[in-house]
């Protein structure tokens, strides 16, 4: 018997050690932002931080013009990839294509269907809407009528996780 429940340890270790340790390397993402990093702060302010480098233009089709910034600084936590969007000098936009989980646990690649239903189970409203504009699904995240948080699908898994909705330009 001994034997037999060493042995289970030893599984149990194996399958729930690289769970803690994807959490661990992984930033959570607030609906108001990440790290230092908040929604309506001064581009100024957030550069400050550290967390933000190469910047870029953003849509050309908006205007005025945002300005955008990639998560490469050198306080920005590693495995982090994604933008900043500024427009009219303050923070409007993060989006995520790695590194992030939110306060309910839907991290990319999460199924579709799963983050609806969490956000659904925490008291949100949320919904999904397939786009063949964009061949992806998108999903919609809001609490008191606002969306606060939004999701890019492709195959039936998140792709990209943004505070407050994913950005498009078209």
């Amino acid at each position: 018997m001994r034997r037999r429940t060493s042995g289970l340890v030893v599984v149990l270790v194996c399958l729930l050690g690289p769970a803690s340790a994807a959490d661990a390397a992984t930033t959570l993402l607030r609906l108001d932002g990440v790290g230092p990093l908040k929604l309506g702060m001064t581009r100024a302010a957030a550069v400050k931080t550290g967390w933000l480098a190469d910047r870029a233009p953003g849509c050309e089709l908006a205007s005025p013009r945002p300005i955008t910034y990639r998560f490469t600084g050198p306080k920005a936590p590693g495995g982090l990839r994604g933008s900043a969007q500024f427009d009219s000098g303050r923070l409007s936009v993060i989006s995520f294509s790695r590194g992030v989980r939110t306060r309910v646990g839907v991290r990319i690649g999460a199924p579709t269907a799963r983050m609806v239903s969490k956000y659904r189970n925490a008291g949100f409203g949320a919904s999904s809407m397939f786009s063949p504009t964009f061949a992806g699904t998108f999903v919609t995240v809001k609490r008191g009528g606002r969306q606060v948080l939004g999701a890019f699908a492709k195959g039936g898994h998140v792709k990209r996780l943004a505070v407050p909705a994913v950005p498009v330009c078209e």
